[in-house]
């Protein structure tokens, strides 16, 4: 069986470039969105869930691409599924040990990023999935989303309360592991302007948070696209949301850069059809292009150097709240 989608794409680790392994795996689909009518407004995982897989199946995923895909020059690995990988109704104890095991025997693997929701989170489970990997960096990943409350559980409807973010922290420092933090950029209901606000609002809440907490943080920035059968298709398809463009995401990584250490998710793991954040025509792989090589270098330079045409268009636009 092929898991539901994998790329290896640039990253940076301590601040050296790297590659990383992006693997989703194909699993039972996450239990939150099956009891809540289909769960946050953005996400169409259970699109390709398969909710009688077996433990085997899914660790038969991983075996396949480790078979099949030269790990040369990678140093990360970004193990995902389809939802989280502590729920024990979706990935079962045993079948963490056996992927994890298999990753922490890999050599030149220095960073694995598992990531799940909150509810599903404890110290032991943590302090497994880090022992499993020897002396890698164990980074858990939780979506936050957007540190504003309404956004995240009126307009996403995540069901997350920062109390519970704050108590997954806690509980990854004392695992010894590090965070990393999922933002969207432009969820739906909101300006271009105000999409800008809220990512560099929540990034900056993500890094003061880590630190008082002692933790060493990451936050990955997903700028929002379109999902099938979702309730953001639903607006998107009648016209009522517009998909963020590309330069209010360089804008976003110039005000946080500095902050901390971002990257920027740019991969749409095969779900938008093609219904992605762009700019225009003309610049848009140039700015593509430029933001992988920032999640390469960390050298936002070349990013302050960007220019089109479109974008005083933009600027006007966005200043007007017109977008």
């Amino acid at each position: 069986m092929k898991p539901a989608y994998m790329r290896i794409s640039p990253v940076n680790i301590n601040g050296k470039p790297a590659h990383r392994l992006m693997i989703v795996l194909r699993t039972r689909g996450c239990e939150y969105a099956r009891k809540n009518n289909g769960g946050c407004t953005v996400c169409g995982f259970l699109n390709h869930a398969r909710p009688d897989i077996t433990g085997q199946e899914i660790v038969d995923q991983l075996d396949t691409i480790l078979e099949t895909t030269g790990l040369n020059g990678v140093e990360e690995i970004d193990l995902l599924t389809l939802g989280s990988f502590l729920n024990d109704n979706e990935v079962s104890g045993e079948t963490r040990q056996a992927l994890l095991g298999r990753i922490g025997r890999l050599e030149g693997i220095l960073r694995v990023s598992v990531e799940s929701r909150a509810e599903y989170v404890t110290v032991e489970k943590l302090v497994e999935n880090h022992r499993l990997l020897g002396d890698k960096i164990m980074e858990f990943g939780i979506g936050l989303e957007s540190s504003d409350d309404y956004i995240r559980n009126k307009i996403i409807k995540k069901g997350l309360s920062k109390r519970s973010f704050e108590r997954v922290i806690k509980m990854v420092k004392e695992a010894g592991c590090h965070l990393l933090t999922y933002l969207l950029i432009k969820p739906p209901h909101i300006s271009e302007q105000e999409a800008v606000e809220d990512a560099v609002n929540s990034a900056k809440y993500v890094f003061d948070t880590a630190a008082r907490y002692g933790v060493t943080a990451r936050v990955a920035f997903e700028p929002v696209f379109i999902c099938e059968n979702t309730a953001l298709e639903d607006l998107f398809l009648n016209s009522k949301y517009r998909l963020v463009n590309l330069w209010s995401v360089v804008d976003t990584i110039k005000q946080v850069h500095g902050c901390g250490d971002i990257f920027l998710g740019l991969s749409d793991e095969n779900l938008s059809l093609d219904r992605m954040p762009s700019s225009c025509p003309v610049c848009s792989q140039t700015i593509i292009r430029e933001i992988e090589r920032y999640n390469h270098t960390h050298d936002i330079s070349p990013l302050e150097k960007l220019d089109c045409e479109c974008k005083k268009q933009y600027e006007s636009q966005r200043e007007r709240r017109l977008i």
